[in-house]
């Protein structure tokens, strides 16, 4: 994970330090010994039509599952004590989430299935966002990581990025993208048999629009970037 990674090589370099003036603490008297928990797949009525998730790990969507019901797996990180994860429906909408004792390391990385048309909420603040062939509405959100995106057919789409980059692509044209990133690259694809009405823009970087424009398309994309080149293409 992005978040033991960087603890790990902090306490590498406070060893290294600490080395030349008289040793060093084992990490595993600090916790750094990390746990990767495998859990069981769990189904979910076909009634939800909103899967909601907000963790520091790894989370991975995929669409047009068989079925009606919605199947997340779920893969805890821990150093010392396991996260205790929480499944909640509350009308059409599924939230997942959980809670950590404090310790270097503890998330949950989630693999979700989502069956057609059901809407993703995702935010991942030290890990990535992949989704797969989703037709329902998506919101994706990284603090440190990328969101990928491939063969989508929502409706809409809003993606988002604090450091790490975007890439998106759409099998069907989208009525609404909405792209930004504070540092990383920005690529979006769509199909190329429709037109779009486009506002991009980057602070430092170079934008490259290759789509068929019209002023008045009902598909709109917007990409902003403070840092980080944008490419809009047809896929």
């Amino acid at each position: 994970m992005a978040g033991f990674s960087r603890v790990a090589a902090a306490l590498s370099v406070s060893c290294a330090v600490a080395l030349l003036v008289g040793g060093c603490t084992p990490l595993k008297q600090f916790g750094a010994g990390v746990h990767n928990t495998s859990g069981k797949a769990r189904a979910f009525a076909a009634n939800v039509r909103v899967v909601s998730v907000d963790t520091a790990g790894d989370i991975t969507v995929t669409g047009g599952g068989a079925g009606d019901a919605v199947v997340v797996t779920e893969q805890p990180s821990y150093s010392k004590t396991p996260p205790v994860t929480t499944r909640r429906v509350t009308g059409a909408t599924l939230t997942l989430a959980y809670t950590c004792k404090t310790q270097l390391v503890c998330s949950v990385n989630y693999t979700i299935q989502v069956p057609r048309g059901v809407a993703v909420h995702a935010v991942s603040r030290e890990g990535s966002i992949t989704l797969t062939s989703v037709s329902g509405a998506v919101t994706a959100q990284t603090i440190t990581g990328l969101v990928t995106a491939t063969g989508l057919t929502s409706p809409s789409a809003v993606l988002k990025s604090g450091a790490g980059g975007i890439d998106a692509t759409f099998a069907a044209a989208p009525a609404s993208v909405s792209a930004s990133t504070d540092a990383g690259t920005i690529t979006i694809a769509v199909p190329g048999t429709a037109s779009y009405k486009v506002n991009a823009h980057a602070v430092i970087g170079v934008t490259t629009d290759t789509v068929h424009h019209v002023a008045s398309s009902p598909h709109v994309i917007t990409a902003h970037s403070d840092l980080g080149s944008i490419t809009i293409s047809p896929s």
